[in-house]
């Protein structure tokens, strides 16, 4: 089981980001209220499908939710931070953040590191080096002779956006964990959490929000697919834990450069800019391997 859940949650996770960016002209806010409402109906109807209930508790239903508005700043700043360095750049730099903040929220929330012995905590420096060196490679491919010409404020920019998203998207799941609920249960009501905050990101970005029929289709379809990663991995990470369960989420890095290069052609494919993206994300992968490994 635990096998089948790490390939739902890196195939769905590594694919609705390029579905969803894949519509173009489309502001952010925009993008992002259609990918929550996608979202959400896929949630309420596995709790529907599941024969759940909602729990109108503290613990059960407003954590969840908070943690969904907390997934939606991190989505907009992933979206922002696409538009403004490329999706494998952006993917290559949040996705070692989301590794270390789940692992620390793990350790401090769920004493996920109780009882490391001074080997294991050396492993896991040596780790963490790695995971800093990639992300270093990969900010050095910004500045790359063969980049795609970003002035330096919007490489700056994307960079911090995508500190933002690692930050936030390595965060938003710990309160639907803590809560303690069953993941198809606590997942509508993070769902939920998600579309009032994309609905506020709309509302307050001041522009239409209605799409063409294909566009709106396929941003839809995007947030179905983030859905099913996302509740593979609430039921991952009741089976292995937060940093482990995290962690094997995070391979999806993998499928988000690819695409970013090979369809995006951002980086253009070849380009030195893009070998040294790729070298940083195997390397910071490597490192977020063995971080998940010590668990």
């Amino acid at each position: 089981m635990v096998a089948l859940l790490s390939l739902i949650t890196v195939v769905s996770w590594g694919t609705w980001i390029p579905v969803a960016q894949a519509v173009r002209g489309v502001p952010q806010r925009t993008r992002t209220l259609y990918v929550t409402i996608g979202n959400v109906a896929f949630a309420g109807a596995v709790l529907a499908v599941a024969g759940g209930h909602l729990a109108w508790g503290w613990r059960s239903f407003w954590l969840p939710l908070i943690g969904g508005v907390v997934w939606t700043s991190g989505n907009y700043s992933a979206f922002r931070a696409t538009e403004a360095i490329g999706l494998a750049r952006a993917a290559g730099s949040w996705a070692p953040l989301n590794i270390i903040v789940a692992f620390v929220w793990g350790a401090a929330l769920f004493g996920e590191l109780d009882g490391f012995s001074d080997a294991r905590f050396a492993v896991l420096a040596g780790a963490l080096a790695l995971v800093v060196a990639g992300v270093l490679t990969i900010v050095r491919s910004q500045d790359a002779p063969a980049a795609v010409s970003h002035h330096a404020g919007r490489q700056r920019g994307g960079l911090v956006w995508a500190a933002a998203a690692g930050v936030l998207w390595g965060s938003y799941f710990v309160p639907a964990q803590w809560a303690g609920a069953s993941a198809q249960v606590s997942n509508f009501p993070l769902a939920l959490g998600m579309l009032a905050g994309g609905v506020v990101l709309a509302a307050s970005g001041g522009r239409p929000v209605r799409l063409h029929a294909s566009g709106g289709a396929a941003l839809l379809a995007a947030g179905l697919l983030f859905g099913i990663g996302d509740l593979a991995l609430l039921a991952l990470v009741a089976r292995v834990g937060t940093g482990v369960g995290f962690t094997i989420g995070q391979l999806s890095l993998l499928v988000n450069a690819s695409i970013g290069i090979w369809l995006f052609r951002v980086p253009p494919p070849g380009s030195r800019a893009a070998r040294l993206a790729m070298a940083g994300i195997l390397i910071a992968g490597a490192g977020g391997a063995v971080i998940g490994a010590l668990r």
